[in-house]
């Protein structure tokens, strides 16, 4: 019982502060407001986040943990490689979209967060470079994509998403209003039809 409640005030915790990360930013917002907001005082709030890098650095993993296992589900299902391609790359776009909300990739950061922030990130290319590989061998195996190399091939259109995302948060300042999104997930969009067109095997 008593770990259920923990478990509870744990998540109850993290949604808090991801409204609160979300509105106002990282720099913006207290510990003493997040332990407000779940009716706790602040030295209870410290029990389960000595710090608000801390408390930052797990929101930002549970929404990885939350990308990845719709990921996981979309992957267990019947479908062409092409269609699974394109439904990770729209789930990639949600992903992004929120750690632009949560100021995830904002330069404006404590150092502990950035170093904290780059581990997470790259766990999470490790993971989107497999989950890309086993979509291309998926594909390559029913004869749908042409890929001699689906590990260095997953590198690459990782490394060509980043670049357009780099991009994009340059010419808007690190900051995307909803036109901004809008006009980035069309460019994405775009570039995902050229990749497919490029793997896949004329018939």
């Amino acid at each position: 019982m008593a770990e259920q409640l923990s478990t509870e005030k744990h998540d109850m915790i993290l949604g808090a502060a991801r409204k609160r990360f979300a509105y106002y930013g990282f720099s913006k917002v207290t510990m003493d407001e997040i332990a407000a907001d779940v009716g706790m005082g602040k030295a209870s709030l410290y029990y389960y986040f000595p710090t608000k890098d801390s408390l930052y650095h797990e929101v930002i993993k549970h929404e990885a943990e939350q990308f990845f296992s719709g990921i996981n589900s979309m992957l267990t299902e019947k479908i062409p490689a092409c269609k699974m391609f394109r439904s990770y790359a729209g789930k990639r776009l949600e992903h992004f979209k929120t750690l632009v909300n949560l100021r995830a990739l904002s330069l404006q950061q404590s150092a502990e967060t950035k170093a904290s922030s780059l581990e997470l990130f790259k766990d999470f290319h490790k993971h989107e470079v497999e989950i890309l590989q086993h979509i291309l061998q998926i594909g390559k195996k029913n004869g749908e994509f042409s890929v001699s190399n689906p590990q260095q091939t997953a590198e690459v259109i990782l490394q060509m998403f980043y670049g357009s995302r780099a991009w994009f948060l340059k010419i808007k300042e690190n900051s995307l209003d909803e036109e901004a999104y809008v006009e980035m997930e069309s460019s994405m969009k775009s570039m995902i039809e050229i990749i497919i067109n490029g793997i896949t095997i004329r018939k």
